[in-house]
């Protein structure tokens, strides 16, 4: 079988098991140590290993360079491996060759340089995320995530972000709750604040920008929902975190999600449709939420951790020694985000009245401080009024 058919091979859903089969001919350089000739080695695997071809030729080629020198390599055993990375190996592995078959994709290896014939695992990740376009293009998140998981390699929090941004900003937000379902084999947790938040308020974008449009802002509700549910598991909690620091009971997290579930009755009220339990699980957001902020409604939200961890004034006027900020938000990330917020809190008082009202200082404390975070903000604040009106539907007051 030749290894030219590529991305191609592969195109079943994640939720099946494959196997991974190496054929060798020797698995080290000395001719004395080998194993039979044919020798199967099987592995289960519990996600797709072999990226789809798309249509996006630019991204086929990318990904398939990551398969080949990055990915297929580590799962072959630790001699073979050697082998394969060894340039003065090269004549003896053509003459032995080394053969991997990953669900139905062949590969027969060459030897690689690991100085020269490997881009850096971070550089690569970077083009192949800007070479993602489309929904089919997305769907390749997981096995790359699930591919470097298994290679070894190592993601910070800003790479985390970039991923969240660049999957966000190319309306494909589902991608990255995908990975997190699957955070075992992707590795992407809901662990950091900033990749929460800006899932949330990549979910809220669907709403307001079609417009409170019914079927997406009914999807944006069930994605939402999703997001709270993976919050909540153990795999997606910070270990020895105690419960009321959890993501799930962040006040910004559940003013988003309360913007989520508000935005949906009302789509729901306009087309008709019976809203009941809709409206009793909105009143319980609107509890939750009152018992978050108690006590805080008068305090400056700079010094409020929840909010000093996303603020990018914070981080930027820090002193040199000072410690940055790695899950701080940019200055119109952080606008949406609080916009979103008031606008949650709107719209609640709107749909359930006095029973929602206790919510007004609320919706006041996060105003004035957004006022002052435009007004201090040492970057272009340009656009950020459009994002405001966008959100809550009357121009701002700063």
């Amino acid at each position: 079988m030749d290894d030219r058919r590529g991305l191609g091979a592969f195109r079943r859903g994640n939720s099946a098991l494959h196997q991974c089969v190496v054929r060798e001919q020797t698995i080290y350089h000395n001719p004395c140590e080998t194993l039979a000739e044919d020798s199967d080695m099987r592995i289960t695997i519990g996600v797709r290993a072999v990226f789809a071809e798309t249509e996006n030729s630019e991204m086929n080629k990318i990904l398939n360079n990551i398969q080949e020198t990055i990915i297929l390599p580590a799962y072959l055993p630790e001699k073979q491996r050697k082998l394969v990375f060894d340039p003065k190996m090269k004549s003896y592995l053509e003459q032995n060759p080394i053969v991997i078959e990953v669900e139905g994709l062949e590969h027969k290896f060459s030897s690689i340089d690991r100085f020269t014939g490997i881009e850096n695992s971070k550089a690569v990740l970077a083009k192949a995320l800007k070479s993602m376009q489309s929904q089919e293009d997305w769907f390749n998140l997981g096995t790359l995530l699930a591919g470097y998981k298994k290679a070894g390699i190592r993601l910070k929090a800003n790479h985390w972000g970039k991923i969240v941004r660049m999957a966000g900003t190319s309306g494909n937000i589902h991608a990255i709750i995908e990975c997190a379902k699957q955070s075992e084999k992707t590795g992407l947790l809901f662990t950091n604040r900033e990749t929460v938040v800006r899932v949330l308020s990549f979910i809220n974008e669907k709403v307001t920008s079609s417009n409170w449009d019914e079927a997406e802002t009914k999807q944006a509700q069930k994605w939402a929902d999703q997001v709270l549910d993976l919050v909540q598991r153990r795999e997606h909690t910070a270990e020895g975190q105690p419960t009321r620091e959890r993501l799930h009971f962040s006040r910004v997290v559940r003013g988003m999600t309360l913007f989520t579930r508000a935005s949906a009755i009302k789509v729901k009220q306009r087309a008709g449709e019976a809203v009941e339990q809709d409206l009793l699980l909105l009143q319980d957001e609107v509890e939750l939420l009152n018992s978050l902020w108690k006590g805080s409604t008068d305090a400056n939200l700079e010094e409020v951790a929840e909010f000093a961890k996303l603020n990018p004034t914070l981080e930027r006027t820090s002193g040199p020694k000072g410690v940055k900020i790695p899950t701080a938000l940019n200055g119109s990330a952080y606008v949406k985000v609080l916009a979103q917020n008031i606008k949650g809190i709107t719209l609640a008082r709107e749909i359930l009245g006095d029973e929602a009202q206790s919510l007004a200082p609320v919706e006041v404390s996060l105003a004035d401080h957004l006022r002052h975070f435009v007004h201090t903000s040492k970057s272009s604040t340009k656009g950020w009024d459009q994002e405001y009106l966008k959100i809550v539907g009357q121009e701002p007051k700063w």
